[in-house]
């Protein structure tokens, strides 16, 4: 490959989300990629708002501060995002209603055909999206416990408004799957600006009820999927074991090559804490193929507001008066994870689990 053709991804420490900082951060971001700004006239800008929380919100949706420094830059660009539940209200909860942004469930979508798509040949999407010329995603460094991390590419789901992700959860069911469609939805947006806030990440059961990794990193790329490969790294994770960046790769959306450069010259493994192919494989080995974790409900965190049922594809969940899982109906997207807000729900820890992560700890313990 002519190195002209490798993408490439910026690296800058930034040790902060003072505005100042984060503003010159940005501004060094796109001089390293001679990205010409004033090239654009529509421009998008979506960050990851998953929803609002008590506890690590800095850990889990993009600091505000990254969003506003785009603003800057592009003057004319919009903010949107469609969260899985009350996008509003975890709007205005994280500060983003003050910068006007879209309620993409509560705008015009239309309907993309892609014959070239895997699982999504006909699927929904806002309009203020398709009718950009340029998308920003401005993504969260984050594990994730069905796909292993999540990044720009997974990002640009929440593109999809209101309840149609719900719906497309059910045509996605299973890892591969649900990373096969992403990559569906990516191909037909392709951000040309994708930023990263690892500032604060997010590490073990993310993306979120994990918890907070501080990294004072900014990563940026033209390419999601080259961002994404340089993320996964970051994490300590093999790009080729990531399904979203080797479906991409296989429809050659991109390569494993990427040039680093910025404040380092090489990908750093950070070493974060997650649900790893090595536990799968002794679970399922120990359990005898029964490899399903039982989603848990903890009374203590529960505020019994029903947002878990509500948003769960398969209406696997229904209250009485707390959560009860239908186990035959529940087909592991792990949404009803990602949308409490208390993080009352989890994965249980049994002793296969505990096991494992005793094993972990150990091969840890003797790689010092």
């Amino acid at each position: 490959m002519n190195k002209k053709d490798i993408e490439k991804v910026v690296i800058i420490k930034c040790s902060s989300y003072e505005q100042s900082e984060i503003d010159k951060t940005i501004k060094r971001s796109l001089e390293l990629l001679n990205f010409d700004k004033n090239k654009y006239k529509k421009v998008f800008i979506k960050p990851n708002v998953v929803g609002s929380f008590k506890e690590n919100q800095e850990a889990i949706i993009t600091n505000i501060s990254l969003v506003k420094s785009l603003l800057k830059q592009f003057k004319k660009a919009v903010v949107g995002e469609s969260s899985f539940s009350d996008t509003e209200m975890h709007l205005k909860n994280t500060g983003y209603w003050k910068l006007k942004p879209l309620v993409l469930e509560k705008n015009q979508t239309v309907i993309v055909h892609d014959e070239n798509a895997k699982i999504l040949k006909n699927f929904y999407i806002s309009k203020p999206v398709k009718d950009s010329d340029l998308v920003i995603s401005v993504s969260k460094l984050k594990t994730h416990v069905s796909t292993k991390m999540t990044g720009a590419i997974k990002n640009l789901y929440g593109c999809i408004p209101g309840h149609f992700k719900q719906m497309y959860h059910r045509e996605g069911v299973g890892e591969k799957n649900f990373c096969t469609l992403l990559v569906d939805v990516y191909q037909n947006i392709k951000p040309g600006l994708n930023i990263m806030d690892a500032v604060v990440a997010m590490e073990g059961e993310g993306p979120t009820a994990g918890k907070p990794k501080r990294v004072n990193l900014i990563l940026a790329s033209r390419n999601a999927i080259a961002l994404d490969i340089v993320a996964s790294k970051l994490m300590g994770y093999n790009p080729k074991k990531i399904l979203t960046i080797r479906e991409a790769v296989k429809r050659k959306l991109a390569s494993y090559d990427v040039e680093i450069i910025g404040d380092f010259n090489y990908v750093p493994n950070l070493r974060f804490e997650k649900t790893s192919d090595f536990k799968r494989a002794i679970v399922k080995l120990l359990s005898i193929g029964k490899t399903k974790e039982k989603i848990m409900i903890d009374k203590t965190k529960c505020t019994k507001c029903g947002i878990c049922a509500k948003h769960c594809p398969k209406q696997a969940l229904t209250l009485s008066p707390y959560p009860i899982i239908d186990e035959k109906k529940c087909i592991r997207c792990f949404c009803c994870i990602e949308v409490c807000p208390q993080h009352a729900l989890y994965l249980e820890e049994n002793l296969v689990t505990k096991f494992v992560g005793f094993l972990k700890k150990i091969r840890k313990y003797l790689s010092v």
